[in-house]
């Protein structure tokens, strides 16, 4: 069977990756999201889409033509490719100067060729909480949310607060740095992660020993600090929802699925990179809230999604997709805590329909800004800066 002709060509960017760690791209990298690329690459060839990978170095070092991986009889191989149509940028970077390079990377492939970004990108987590504060059907949604400036906040905070404090980087990502302080019979416990995600637990005698302490651990990076929720299941394990919002192929906004994480024992976060599980929100919900309330719980997830979609695209341009994390109390209150713009699929195992969608949709979309880039009829006429895809 003759293979579809190709509408459309999709780069992706990802991490730089050597199996001797010595740098440079020359040997095949190992994926950190190898089953995504896989099926991302063999759904392009369905679609007749070529999808191939490659890193920051091949993007700094492109002429004509661009190196990277294809697959090829279930391995990854280098070639060369003609330059990408759209760009589908999945690579997380490791330092500051690493996310300055991948940018510089990308801002030299687009002076060879005016490709299209598949995804934009979110600033730091406190923007993404103020944009969305100003959002009136969002803000009830949203946990208290300040900068963290130093020991001094806590009497203030502990106050308002006595049930304790989460403190979270302001750009961090898996958990890595997030911690709880609570107060109880023998003085001050901080208990969570460290910033290589491992677990850590600290107890002090006085509230002065613990901001001491707090100040030292919170003084690589900004940290956010809010209300400690009772987010937990009734084993009391961390527990959150992750959802996934994405364009279709007619670039409107779709609502992937939802999907329910709980932490490892102990864990003061449910994400997956800290030990934590994950199943169907629906099978998760219906023990606690009922059938009838899981699917109204599920409804309210599904709109709250879709406006924090809406909400942030107005102010920050355009997406492909977004992941929205919420947490959940035991009465069935619904917190939205963080948007991210490169959202991961293992979530999703548990759901065949939506773990398929959440790989053909960004192709999908891919395919339509593809043809945007390659319009049948010149025109002169001046668009605006993006906003809404589609018609009303």
């Amino acid at each position: 069977m003759a293979e579809p002709a190709r509408t459309g060509i999709l780069g992706i960017l990802i991490s730089q990756r050597r199996f001797d760690g010595a740098g440079g791209c020359e040997e095949a990298p190992v994926m950190p999201e190898d089953d995504f690329c896989r099926r991302l690459c063999a759904y392009g060839q369905t679609i007749g889409m070529l999808v191939f990978l490659f890193c920051a170095s091949h993007a700094a070092s492109a002429g004509e033509t661009i190196g990277g991986y294809a697959l090829r009889s279930g391995e990854w191989r280098p070639e060369s490719f003609p330059l990408p149509d759209v760009v589908y940028d999945r690579a997380l970077p490791a330092s500051a100067a690493e996310a300055r390079r991948f940018r510089h990377a990308l801002a030299r492939l687009k002076q060879r060729k005016r490709y299209a970004l598949l995804n934009g990108s979110l600033p730091g987590k406190l923007d993404v909480f103020r944009a969305m504060a100003h959002d009136e059907a969002l803000r009830p949604l949203l946990p208290e949310t300040e900068p963290y400036e130093g020991a001094g906040q806590l009497a203030r905070l502990l106050a308002r607060h006595p049930g304790g404090l989460f403190l979270k980087p302001a750009a961090g990502m898996h958990g890595k740095g997030a911690l709880r302080l609570l107060a109880d019979a023998e003085g001050w416990r901080a208990d969570g992660r460290d910033r290589h995600n491992r677990p850590l637990a600290r107890r002090f005698r006085t509230r002065e020993a613990a901001g001491a302490w707090l100040d030292r651990f919170a003084s690589a990076a900004p940290y956010l600090v809010q209300p400690c929720l009772r987010l937990t299941d009734e084993e009391g394990r961390a527990f959150d929802v992750r959802a996934l919002l994405q364009k279709d192929a007619g670039g409107r906004w779709t609502f992937t699925g939802a999907a329910v994480r709980r932490g490892g024992a102990g864990s003061v976060t449910a994400n997956l990179h800290g030990g934590g599980t994950a199943a169907t929100a629906a099978a998760a919900f219906r023990p606690r809230f009922g059938e009838d309330g899981a699917a109204e719980l599920l409804a309210r997830v599904r709109r709250a999604s879709e406006r924090a979609g809406a909400c942030l695209e107005a102010h920050f341009g355009r997406f492909a997709e977004l992941g929205l994390d919420f947490g959940l109390e035991p009465d069935g209150r619904l917190w939205l805590l963080e948007a991210n713009a490169k959202p991961g699929r293992a979530s999703f195992a548990a759901d065949a329909d939506a773990a398929e969608a959440a790989v053909r949709r960004p192709l999908d979309y891919a395919m339509l800004l593809a043809s945007r880039q390659r319009p049948l009829f010149p025109t002169t006429r001046i668009q605006r800066r993006y906003i809404q895809e589609v018609h009303p």
